[in-house]
């Protein structure tokens, strides 16, 4: 008789050939008193990532389990999660990236542990590292100094707070249930994490139990800001999306955590005042003390593109030629 899988390890991947191998051996190496899975979405690598994966999925096949795109999702504006979700079998659902990678062999022993116990507490997380390519420690990141409980509010308060995904679990049962019109686009990890404060607490482990990896080629938050450089308008439309959530997830908890959400709403709309050049939204309360911790060449940029736009249209023209006039932003 199989034993119950109590966690559901789910990886993304993409062209992540040098760094998977030491993804999946650090899930491998878990020390648990229980059976686990892990799920892996390899969106069409062109690198031999997908290869390595079946490898790992040929030598345990109780364990992992693959998923190969024939063409890229991402590009589509597709989340990987919804591939990998219809095939959870955990109670419980641990997240990494496959580029990341886990540092503590009782990482999962130790967060199902603590769930079991507290079953008031819908969502935890551990402190981490930042590692570079070569895998050495760059930098140690605490969101706790120490291990405790967080509220429900403190969470929703400080939705944008970085905690390594890699770190993080959650009951399945409650992802299920999130909502799909409180998604933001693609990116989901905010406002799920949000929906889970719904269920309950929050507990950050002050252990470093996991490892995220910085300036990877190819990796979401590097095309996150490749898109941010070279395209404008989808950097524009993806802040606007998290606009929308802010104010519908108000609009779902019926105002309750309005307070906590507020800072986050105007930081959203300041930032699409300030890609539009709109000076004067930029002058205007609650933006105009934003606006003034802006670097002055930045405040002159807004300034001509404003009052000025011809001047930026031959700046554009003298520099891309015809093409630079189609430039919006």
């Amino acid at each position: 008789m199989k034993k119950e899988i109590m966690v559901s390890i789910l990886t993304t991947a993409y062209n992540h050939a040098p760094y998977i191998a030491q993804a999946l051996d650090s899930f491998l190496m878990q020390r648990a008193s229980f059976a686990f899975e892990v799920i892996v979405h390899d969106d069409a690598s062109s690198d031999g990532t997908a290869e390595i994966i079946r490898l790992y999925e040929e030598k345990h096949p109780d364990i992992i389990r693959g998923i190969y795109q024939k063409e890229n999702q991402f590009s589509k504006g597709k989340n990987p999660y919804d591939f990998m979700m219809p095939l959870v079998r955990g109670r419980y659902i641990a997240q990494c990236e496959g580029d990341d990678f886990w540092c503590d062999k009782d990482k999962i022993q130790k967060q199902v542990n603590y769930m079991e116990a507290h079953p008031e507490c819908s969502f935890c997380f551990c402190n981490s590292y930042n590692v570079d390519l070569q895998s050495n420690i760059l930098k140690k990141v605490s969101p706790v100094e120490k291990s405790r409980v967080l509220s429900d509010r403190e969470m929703i308060a400080k939705p944008e707070i970085y905690l390594a995904t890699a770190g993080t679990m959650y009951r399945s049962r409650d992802s299920a249930e999130f909502p799909k019109e409180l998604m933001a686009g693609e990116a989901g990890d905010i406002p799920l994490r949000n929906f889970l404060m719904l269920r309950g607490n929050a507990y950050g482990f002050a252990d470093r139990m996991v490892c995220y990896r910085v300036m990877v080629p190819g990796s979401w938050s590097d095309r996150y800001a490749e898109e941010a450089r070279n395209h404008p308008e989808k950097f524009i439309e993806k802040n606007l999306l998290y606009l929308a959530y802010y104010k519908n997830f108000d609009r779902y908890t019926n105002g309750k955590y309005h307070e906590e959400l507020l800072p986050h709403i105007n930081k959203r709309q300041f930032v699409d005042y300030k890609m539009r050049s709109d000076w004067r939204a930029l002058h205007e309360e609650p933006y105009r003390p934003m606006f003034r911790e802006l670097p002055v060449k930045q405040k002159g940029i807004i300034f001509i593109k404003y009052y000025f736009p011809w001047i930026v249209k031959f700046y554009r023209y003298i520099r891309y030629g015809k093409s630079g006039l189609e430039k919006k932003y």
